[in-house]
């Protein structure tokens, strides 16, 4: 047995944990001690900042990006564009977390960690059988709910399905959680609906073998010029 096999039995037993659901989401973290916390959350006077962040994006990536319908599809691109948000990304495929983790674990000297959610179990806590659509959800309206907070404050995480508006998305199987007050967060209020798995320092020479024979490079998760040139700096430098 090696640290890589440990680690994938533990992500079996973890899904057995959580009963095997039929759909599963998968996180990395590069620093195992991160917890499952929004950027945007994590500044002071947030929610201000949240509403100024998304009009300046919305104003002058208009000449940047094709027409968005809907501010959902402008959340999703300030979010692959590392603006900070109130989303976490999430992807189906557990490969892609483990890219995630090392494509941005430039020391190889730490631990890191995988999450593994059953979105379905987390939007039971907030009254919801299934994971949201959006924008087909047309009552699911970002400004409403979490501006105005109508009809009601949504306090816990919630899991949400984005269209296929992107190259990044669809390469990266991309889905994500919105989250609304910090308090409410996956540590405080949904503990059942995740499971935690180390990712051993140890363990990441043959995790990387993994993510080569899976062709899962940046290129193949980021299919722009800023993944191409990532990919080409990696494999050169």
């Amino acid at each position: 047995m090696t640290a890589w096999t440990d680690f994938l039995a533990a992500v079996k037993q973890a899904e057995n944990d959580l009963g095997n659901p039929r759909e599963v989401w998968y996180r990395g973290h590069s620093n195992e001690d991160w917890n499952l916390i929004p950027s945007l959350i994590r500044e002071d006077e947030w929610e201000r900042k949240e509403k100024e962040l998304f009009l300046e994006f919305s104003k002058t990536a208009s000449r940047l990006f094709d027409k968005r319908t809907n501010d959902w599809e402008i959340l999703f691109d300030m979010q692959h564009y590392w603006i900070p948000t109130r989303l976490l990304d999430w992807t189906t495929v557990m490969g892609v977390a483990i890219a995630f983790i090392l494509h941005s674990d430039y020391t190889d000297a730490q631990n890191s960690a995988l999450f593994i959610l059953d979105p379905k179990s987390l939007n039971r806590l907030s009254g919801r059988e299934e994971v949201i659509n959006v924008p087909e959800d047309k009552g699911f309206d970002y400004k409403a709910i979490y501006w105005e907070k109508r009809p009601v404050q949504i306090e816990k995480p919630l899991a949400i399905r984005p269209g296929q508006q992107s190259e990044r998305i669809r390469a990266q199987k991309g889905v994500f959680t919105v989250h609304g007050i910090p308090d409410s967060g996956f540590e405080n209020s949904a503990a059942d609906c995740f499971r935690k798995i180390v990712l051993p320092n140890e363990a990441k020479e043959e995790a990387k073998d993994f993510l080569k024979w899976a062709n899962l490079d940046e290129y193949t998760i980021y299919p722009d010029i800023v993944g191409m040139a990532q990919h080409i700096r990696r494999k050169i430098l």
